[in-house]
């Protein structure tokens, strides 16, 4: 049996602790995000030449039962009017007992032409909110404590992103800032242990395509992401898309993992997976993360966006 001191000690750190084992526990994960970047960039609403509808269900770390974080989210996204304006919408949930985080997030996008280089160049904001859950109930204690019995905690804070986005023919750039209030919430255990702060996440995102021959492209492409006072990290990745309907691919991180991409479009139907693997130490106790994005691009009739190309 653990001391009494240290098990509310061991509890503690582990609680705390959890945000921070991944970058994205504060911000939901998304393997896929070169299928669906409207999700790390709200400039990216109404880009398309068609109307993306995804659903997104992300299981990491399979093997370490409810403590491995699960995703599910659900966006859309379309221009409107003149195709100058963009509106989107994203409603996610972040499951990682005994905590979990679901919220939904609204965007505007304003996009401007810039015909001298053939591109447009695009400005977009996020208005979110999002609920933090701590479920007590959930945690076995061998010694208990009445500081950790029983009892849900939930606090319910408002937040914002920011994008900008450049993007032609074959190529696009894009800038993002999400958590930009740092929000607040108190909720922890009790007031003893202060309070839980948002932090601000940065994405840089930029690729390309080639075109090999009409049946065959190569698309690499990169995201580096940090937060304010912690590590960066650089996924690498390339796409080979094959008569613009089927893909395979492969992504590395600097956090030492490999992704496996494959996926089609056929017709206006979307599949596409994703498995990761991890070279990091807790490979010994998971078999992987598996992330499946299902959705319908949905024509857009009046054709408002010409200058991107058939990209998914």
């Amino acid at each position: 049996m653990l001391d009494k001191r240290l098990m509310r000690k061991y509890i503690l750190v582990l609680l705390i602790s959890i945000p921070s084992l991944a970058m994205a526990q504060q911000s939901p994960l998304y393997t896929q995000y070169m299928l669906n970047d409207f999700v790390i960039n709200p400039a990216i609403a109404g880009s398309k030449p068609f109307f993306p509808l995804r659903l997104n269900a992300r299981e990491q770390w399979e093997g370490l039962g409810s403590f491995a974080p699960s995703t599910q989210s659900l966006s859309f996204h379309a221009p409107v009017g003149d195709g100058r304006v963009g509106l989107g919408g994203l409603i996610f949930q972040d499951n990682t007992d005994p905590t979990s985080n679901m919220g939904a997030m609204f965007t505007y996008a304003y996009h401007v032409n810039l015909p001298a280089i053939e591109s447009k160049i695009s400005l977009g904001i996020s208005g979110m909110i999002y609920q933090y859950k701590l479920d007590q109930s959930t945690i076995v204690f061998h010694n208990p404590d009445v500081n950790f019995e029983g009892g849900v905690y939930s606090e319910i804070v408002p937040d914002a992103a920011f994008g900008s986005y450049l993007y032609g023919k074959n190529y696009y750039v894009g800038l993002s800032i999400y958590q930009l209030f740092e929000s607040t919430f108190r909720e922890a255990l009790t007031f003893d242990y202060g309070d839980n702060i948002g932090v601000r996440h940065y994405f840089g995102m930029a690729g390309f395509t080639a075109e090999i021959n009409k049946s065959l492209h190569l698309e690499p492409s990169i995201l580096v992401k940090t937060i304010d006072a912690g590590p960066m990290q650089l996924d690498i990745n390339t796409r080979v898309i094959f008569n613009r309907k089927f893909w395979t691919g492969v992504s590395l991180r600097t956090d030492r993992s490999v992704v496996a991409l494959m996926g089609m479009n056929v017709g206006n139907f979307h599949l596409a997976y994703g498995f990761d693997y991890t070279l990091a130490s807790i490979a010994n106790h998971t078999a992987g993360s598996h992330e499946i994005s299902i959705g319908v691009n949905i024509p857009d009739p009046k054709k408002r966006r010409h200058v991107y190309y058939w990209r998914y």
